[in-house]
């Protein structure tokens, strides 16, 4: 036997195994949310909670996310109306808006960007629920509307274990029109939200 084929078998036997195709066992991905949201109307701030389900798809490079988010977040204001023609005097009053929403979005993560830090950006539609208490004049009026409105989100997340460890902001854009508010956009900012993603 040459040496030729001696030192063909050792090529052979130390060449690298063929790549494997990458893992699609990771598209889900599952995040719960706490952030603090307010509104660009005289609301308060207010502590936002949220849950995200989103799905990576194997377009741009698997890059993709179609995300579905529940939230909900209640606002309120409250004062003193002063005016001559009160009878009564000088009335006290409290506005509370609570809004339950559900978003959908189309979210590029620029994976691999920053090493293990996963920029990220979206934008899509959402369907708002809200509902008005105002509490006055010695009643309670309670006053409920569906509207549809539009966020856009920004955020980087740190590979951290099975996901990674996400900060986030939101701006929402979406009316009421209540007789105890009037034509408002009772969107905005979400100023800050953390929280975990799971990629199942």
């Amino acid at each position: 036997m040459t040496a030729l084929p001696v030192l063909a078998l050792l090529v052979l036997a130390q060449a690298p195994a063929p790549a494997e195709p990458a893992s699609e066992g990771d598209s889900i991905l599952l995040a719960p949310k706490v952030g603090f949201f307010k509104s660009t109307t005289p609301l308060s701030g207010a502590p936002f909670f949220a849950v995200e389900v989103g799905y990576l798809t194997p377009l741009l490079d698997r890059r993709l996310a179609i995300v579905l988010e529940g939230n909900i977040h209640q606002s309120d204001v409250s004062g003193t109306l002063s005016d001559p023609l009160l009878t009564r005097g000088d009335e006290n009053y409290r506005l509370t808006e609570r809004e339950m929403a559900l978003l959908l979005s189309a979210v590029y993560r620029f994976e691999g960007a920053l090493g293990s830090l996963t920029p990220y950006a979206g934008l899509g539609p959402g369907l708002y629920l809200h509902q008005a208490t105002a509490q006055g004049f010695g009643g309670t009026t309670v006053e409920k509307e569906g509207t549809l409105g539009f966020q856009l989100l920004g955020g980087a997340e740190l590979r951290l274990g099975p996901g990674g460890l996400f900060l986030e902001a939101h701006y929402h854009f979406t009316q009421v029109d209540f007789l105890s508010t009037g034509n408002v956009n009772v969107g905005g900012f979400l100023a800050a939200s953390l929280g975990y993603r799971l990629r199942l």
